[in-house]
């Protein structure tokens, strides 16, 4: 049991749905509970990110600034979002969020953003990978 009183399976099959039952109404007797069902979000495939920084390397090569990382660090932060991060000097700089949380689709639809935009703006795609 996790320190805030929870329990949480991970379930790929009945067997497994039958196991964690099992084992949650061992673990939590006595007290009322509420089950929540819901699917788990997949995260982004190994395709997506070969298509990601084949992208980002296009857009690199053709538009003025020559900075993979750059252009990744702009795309988050213009399409994803911003967040404040504290340096160990106590400064507080904006980052863009990460894009490794975001799900398969949530990953689709930041990529067609950035791809969009990067149309708009000259960027001629040879070759991704798909």
């Amino acid at each position: 049991m996790e320190s805030n009183g929870e329990l949480r399976f991970v379930v790929y099959s009945m067997e497994h749905l039958k196991a964690a039952f099992s084992a949650a109404s061992r673990a939590l007797t006595g007290d009322c509970f509420v089950l929540t069902l819901q699917r788990e979000k997949e995260k982004r495939r190994n395709a997506q990110n070969r298509r990601y920084w084949a992208v980002l390397h296009e857009i690199a090569e053709q538009l003025d600034i020559n900075d993979v990382e750059a252009w990744h660090e702009w795309a988050k932060r213009r399409f994803i979002g911003v967040k404040e991060v504290v340096l160990p000097d106590g400064e507080i700089v904006a980052v863009g969020k990460s894009s490794t949380e975001l799900s398969v689709k949530e990953f689709a639809d930041y990529m067609t953003s950035i791809e969009a935009w990067a149309v708009d703006n000259g960027v001629i795609f040879n070759d991704l990978p798909t």
